[in-house]
Protein backbone atom coordinates (compact mmCIF):
# COMPACT_ATOMS: atom_id res chain seq x y z
CA UNK A 1 0.00 0.00 0.00
CA UNK A 2 2.95 2.36 0.44
CA UNK A 3 3.76 2.48 -3.27
CA UNK A 4 0.30 3.61 -4.46
CA UNK A 5 0.22 6.05 -1.56
CA UNK A 6 3.49 7.53 -2.82
CA UNK A 7 2.02 7.82 -6.30
CA UNK A 8 -1.01 9.59 -4.84
CA UNK A 9 1.13 12.48 -3.62
CA UNK A 10 3.28 12.61 -6.75
CA UNK A 11 2.58 14.63 -9.85
CA UNK A 12 2.32 12.78 -13.15
CA UNK A 13 5.78 14.05 -14.10
CA UNK A 14 7.41 12.82 -10.88
CA UNK A 15 5.74 9.44 -10.28
CA UNK A 16 8.54 7.34 -11.80
CA UNK A 17 11.23 9.55 -10.24
CA UNK A 18 9.73 9.26 -6.77
CA UNK A 19 9.39 5.50 -7.15
CA UNK A 20 13.09 5.28 -8.04
CA UNK A 21 13.94 7.46 -5.04
CA UNK A 22 11.95 5.15 -2.77
CA UNK A 23 13.80 2.13 -4.17
CA UNK A 24 17.11 3.93 -3.57
CA UNK A 25 16.19 4.54 0.08
CA UNK A 26 15.05 0.92 0.37
CA UNK A 27 18.43 -0.22 -0.97
CA UNK A 28 20.21 1.85 1.69
CA UNK A 29 18.08 0.19 4.37
CA UNK A 30 18.88 -3.26 2.98
CA UNK A 31 22.58 -2.42 2.99
CA UNK A 32 22.49 -1.17 6.59
CA UNK A 33 20.79 -4.30 7.93
CA UNK A 34 23.88 -6.58 7.88
CA UNK A 35 26.05 -3.73 9.16
CA UNK A 36 23.79 -3.17 12.18
CA UNK A 37 23.67 -6.90 12.93
CA UNK A 38 27.46 -7.13 12.73
CA UNK A 39 27.80 -4.21 15.14
CA UNK A 40 25.32 -5.80 17.56
CA UNK A 41 27.24 -9.08 17.54
CA UNK A 42 30.55 -7.30 18.06
CA UNK A 43 29.49 -4.97 20.85
CA UNK A 44 26.67 -6.87 22.59
CA UNK A 45 27.05 -10.48 21.47
CA UNK A 46 23.33 -10.67 20.78
CA UNK A 47 22.21 -10.28 17.16
CA UNK A 48 18.55 -10.72 18.15
CA UNK A 49 18.53 -7.13 19.40
CA UNK A 50 17.94 -6.21 15.77
CA UNK A 51 14.26 -7.16 16.22
CA UNK A 52 13.40 -4.52 18.86
CA UNK A 53 15.31 -2.01 16.72
CA UNK A 54 13.20 -2.93 13.71
CA UNK A 55 10.06 -2.80 15.87
CA UNK A 56 10.96 0.68 17.12
CA UNK A 57 11.64 1.96 13.62
CA UNK A 58 8.36 0.47 12.41
CA UNK A 59 6.45 2.14 15.25
CA UNK A 60 8.08 5.50 14.45
CA UNK A 61 7.12 5.06 10.79
CA UNK A 62 3.50 4.37 11.72
CA UNK A 63 3.35 7.41 14.01
CA UNK A 64 4.95 9.65 11.39
CA UNK A 65 2.71 8.39 8.59
CA UNK A 66 -0.39 8.82 10.75
CA UNK A 67 0.56 12.41 11.49
CA UNK A 68 1.00 13.36 7.82
CA UNK A 69 -2.05 14.66 5.98
CA UNK A 70 -2.33 12.99 2.58
CA UNK A 71 -5.05 13.61 0.02
CA UNK A 72 -5.57 10.17 -1.46
CA UNK A 73 -7.02 9.52 -4.88
CA UNK A 74 -10.79 9.26 -4.59
CA UNK A 75 -12.47 6.64 -6.74
CA UNK A 76 -16.18 6.15 -7.27
CA UNK A 77 -15.74 2.39 -7.59
CA UNK A 78 -16.29 -0.09 -4.80
CA UNK A 79 -13.35 -1.03 -2.52
CA UNK A 80 -10.98 -3.69 -3.81
CA UNK A 81 -12.17 -7.28 -3.52
CA UNK A 82 -10.81 -10.63 -4.61
CA UNK A 83 -13.26 -10.58 -7.49
CA UNK A 84 -12.18 -7.12 -8.63
CA UNK A 85 -8.56 -8.26 -8.62
CA UNK A 86 -9.36 -11.31 -10.76
CA UNK A 87 -11.43 -9.20 -13.15
CA UNK A 88 -8.29 -7.27 -14.13
CA UNK A 89 -6.96 -10.38 -15.86
CA UNK A 90 -9.50 -9.68 -18.60
CA UNK A 91 -7.34 -6.75 -19.65
CA UNK A 92 -4.33 -7.68 -21.86
CA UNK A 93 -2.39 -4.66 -20.57
CA UNK A 94 -2.58 -5.94 -17.00
CA UNK A 95 -1.53 -9.49 -17.91
CA UNK A 96 1.43 -8.34 -20.01
CA UNK A 97 2.68 -5.78 -17.49
CA UNK A 98 2.22 -7.97 -14.39
CA UNK A 99 4.15 -10.75 -16.12
CA UNK A 100 6.91 -8.22 -16.75
CA UNK A 101 7.13 -7.43 -13.01
CA UNK A 102 7.19 -11.19 -12.33
CA UNK A 103 10.21 -11.54 -14.62
CA UNK A 104 11.90 -8.40 -13.27
CA UNK A 105 11.82 -9.77 -9.74
CA UNK A 106 13.05 -13.09 -11.11
CA UNK A 107 15.91 -11.30 -12.85
CA UNK A 108 16.87 -9.44 -9.69
CA UNK A 109 16.93 -12.50 -7.46
CA UNK A 110 18.37 -14.67 -10.24
CA UNK A 111 21.44 -12.54 -10.92
CA UNK A 112 21.98 -11.92 -7.21
CA UNK A 113 21.86 -15.63 -6.33
CA UNK A 114 23.85 -16.93 -9.32
CA UNK A 115 26.52 -14.37 -10.13
CA UNK A 116 28.94 -15.48 -7.39
CA UNK A 117 28.73 -19.13 -8.47
CA UNK A 118 29.13 -18.04 -12.10
CA UNK A 119 32.34 -16.15 -11.34
CA UNK A 120 33.65 -18.92 -9.07
CA UNK A 121 33.11 -21.59 -11.72
CA UNK A 122 34.16 -19.50 -14.71
CA UNK A 123 37.46 -18.27 -13.25
CA UNK A 124 38.22 -20.89 -10.56
CA UNK A 125 38.35 -18.28 -7.79
CA UNK A 126 37.26 -18.57 -4.17
CA UNK A 127 33.64 -17.96 -3.26
CA UNK A 128 34.68 -15.01 -1.12
CA UNK A 129 36.37 -13.34 -4.09
CA UNK A 130 33.51 -14.23 -6.41
CA UNK A 131 31.01 -12.70 -3.97
CA UNK A 132 32.39 -9.30 -4.87
CA UNK A 133 30.14 -9.58 -7.91
CA UNK A 134 27.09 -9.39 -5.62
CA UNK A 135 28.41 -6.22 -3.98
CA UNK A 136 29.07 -4.70 -7.40
CA UNK A 137 25.52 -5.50 -8.46
CA UNK A 138 23.99 -3.89 -5.37
CA UNK A 139 26.22 -0.85 -5.77
CA UNK A 140 25.05 -0.44 -9.36
CA UNK A 141 21.41 -0.56 -8.23
CA UNK A 142 21.98 2.19 -5.68
CA UNK A 143 23.83 4.43 -8.12
CA UNK A 144 21.29 3.82 -10.88
CA UNK A 145 18.27 4.51 -8.69
CA UNK A 146 19.79 7.68 -7.27
CA UNK A 147 20.44 8.99 -10.78
CA UNK A 148 17.02 7.78 -11.89
CA UNK A 149 15.36 9.78 -9.13
CA UNK A 150 16.99 12.88 -10.64
CA UNK A 151 16.81 12.19 -14.38
CA UNK A 152 13.24 10.86 -14.44
CA UNK A 153 12.02 14.31 -13.44
CA UNK A 154 13.27 15.59 -16.78
CA UNK A 155 13.18 12.57 -19.11
CA UNK A 156 10.16 10.73 -20.50
CA UNK A 157 9.75 7.46 -18.52
CA UNK A 158 9.03 5.41 -21.65
CA UNK A 159 12.22 6.47 -23.37
CA UNK A 160 14.18 6.07 -20.15
CA UNK A 161 12.80 2.53 -19.77
CA UNK A 162 13.80 1.52 -23.29
CA UNK A 163 17.35 2.78 -22.80
CA UNK A 164 17.51 1.03 -19.43
CA UNK A 165 16.65 -2.26 -21.10
CA UNK A 166 19.23 -1.72 -23.84
CA UNK A 167 21.95 -0.99 -21.24
CA UNK A 168 20.94 -4.08 -19.26
CA UNK A 169 21.22 -6.27 -22.35
CA UNK A 170 24.66 -4.81 -23.15
CA UNK A 171 25.78 -5.68 -19.63
CA UNK A 172 24.44 -9.23 -19.88
CA UNK A 173 26.09 -9.71 -23.27
CA UNK A 174 29.41 -8.60 -21.80
CA UNK A 175 29.04 -11.00 -18.87
CA UNK A 176 28.30 -13.93 -21.18
CA UNK A 177 30.89 -13.20 -23.88
CA UNK A 178 33.91 -11.85 -22.01
CA UNK A 179 36.70 -14.06 -20.67
CA UNK A 180 38.23 -11.31 -18.54
CA UNK A 181 37.26 -11.12 -14.86
CA UNK A 182 37.70 -7.35 -14.64
CA UNK A 183 35.59 -6.77 -17.75
CA UNK A 184 32.85 -9.04 -16.41
CA UNK A 185 32.78 -7.15 -13.12
CA UNK A 186 32.35 -3.93 -15.08
CA UNK A 187 29.57 -5.54 -17.11
CA UNK A 188 27.84 -6.67 -13.91
CA UNK A 189 27.77 -3.02 -12.88
CA UNK A 190 26.48 -2.02 -16.32
CA UNK A 191 23.69 -4.64 -16.21
CA UNK A 192 22.64 -3.64 -12.72
CA UNK A 193 22.83 0.04 -13.58
CA UNK A 194 20.54 -0.46 -16.56
CA UNK A 195 18.12 -2.65 -14.64
CA UNK A 196 17.96 -0.44 -11.54
CA UNK A 197 15.02 1.74 -12.59
CA UNK A 198 12.94 -0.73 -14.59
CA UNK A 199 10.72 -1.85 -11.70
CA UNK A 200 9.96 1.66 -10.38
CA UNK A 201 9.12 2.89 -13.87
CA UNK A 202 6.91 -0.08 -14.75
CA UNK A 203 5.11 0.13 -11.40
CA UNK A 204 4.34 3.81 -11.93
CA UNK A 205 3.22 3.17 -15.52
CA UNK A 206 0.87 0.35 -14.51
CA UNK A 207 -0.81 2.24 -11.67
CA UNK A 208 -0.73 5.53 -13.58
CA UNK A 209 -2.62 3.95 -16.47
CA UNK A 210 -5.41 2.69 -14.18
CA UNK A 211 -5.33 4.78 -10.97
CA UNK A 212 -8.85 3.76 -9.98
CA UNK A 213 -7.53 0.18 -9.63
CA UNK A 214 -4.38 1.16 -7.71
CA UNK A 215 -5.07 -1.22 -4.79
CA UNK A 216 -5.87 -4.19 -7.03
CA UNK A 217 -2.84 -3.57 -9.23
CA UNK A 218 -0.57 -3.19 -6.21
CA UNK A 219 -1.82 -6.55 -4.95
CA UNK A 220 -1.01 -8.19 -8.28
CA UNK A 221 2.42 -6.58 -8.40
CA UNK A 222 3.15 -7.78 -4.87
CA UNK A 223 1.99 -11.25 -5.89
CA UNK A 224 4.35 -11.15 -8.86
CA UNK A 225 7.37 -11.19 -6.53
CA UNK A 226 6.92 -14.96 -6.61
CA UNK A 227 9.06 -14.66 -9.72
CA UNK A 228 12.00 -14.45 -7.35
CA UNK A 229 11.20 -17.98 -6.19
CA UNK A 230 10.70 -19.45 -9.66
CA UNK A 231 13.35 -17.99 -11.96
CA UNK A 232 16.43 -18.83 -9.78
CA UNK A 233 15.58 -22.57 -9.54
CA UNK A 234 15.17 -22.66 -13.32
CA UNK A 235 18.61 -21.09 -13.63
CA UNK A 236 19.97 -23.62 -11.17
CA UNK A 237 18.63 -26.56 -13.18
CA UNK A 238 20.16 -25.18 -16.39
CA UNK A 239 23.45 -24.48 -14.61
CA UNK A 240 23.70 -28.07 -13.35
CA UNK A 241 22.57 -29.79 -16.54
CA UNK A 242 23.98 -27.51 -19.26
CA UNK A 243 26.52 -24.95 -18.05
CA UNK A 244 26.86 -22.07 -15.62
CA UNK A 245 26.98 -19.64 -18.54
CA UNK A 246 23.86 -21.06 -20.17
CA UNK A 247 21.74 -20.20 -17.14
CA UNK A 248 22.39 -16.49 -17.78
CA UNK A 249 20.33 -16.70 -20.95
CA UNK A 250 17.29 -17.00 -18.68
CA UNK A 251 18.09 -13.46 -17.53
CA UNK A 252 18.35 -12.34 -21.15
CA UNK A 253 14.89 -13.77 -21.85
CA UNK A 254 13.50 -11.95 -18.81
CA UNK A 255 14.88 -8.61 -20.01
CA UNK A 256 13.73 -9.18 -23.59
CA UNK A 257 10.20 -9.76 -22.36
CA UNK A 258 10.34 -6.57 -20.27
CA UNK A 259 11.40 -4.85 -23.49
CA UNK A 260 8.36 -6.26 -25.25
CA UNK A 261 6.09 -5.17 -22.39
CA UNK A 262 7.58 -1.68 -22.56
CA UNK A 263 6.92 -1.51 -26.29
CA UNK A 264 3.36 -2.69 -25.71
CA UNK A 265 2.80 -0.05 -23.02
CA UNK A 266 4.09 2.65 -25.35
CA UNK A 267 1.93 1.42 -28.24
CA UNK A 268 -1.24 1.41 -26.15
CA UNK A 269 -0.69 4.48 -23.97
CA UNK A 270 -3.16 6.61 -25.95
CA UNK A 271 -5.86 3.98 -26.03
Amino acid sequence: SANPLLLDISSDESKAANMSLSQFIKAIAAMLGPIIITALVKYTGNWKLIFPIYAGLSALSVIWLYSVKIEEYKSDKEPATFGSVLSLFKKPFVIIMILSTFLMVGFDVGINSNIANFLKTRFSISLETASLGISIYFASLMVGRFLGAILLRKINPYGFLIWSIVITLIGLAGIIISDNLTVIRIMIFVAGFGFSNTFPIVFSLIVGRMPEYANELSSLIILSVVGGAIIPPIMGIISENVSVTACLYVLVICVLYVGFASWYAMRTKTK
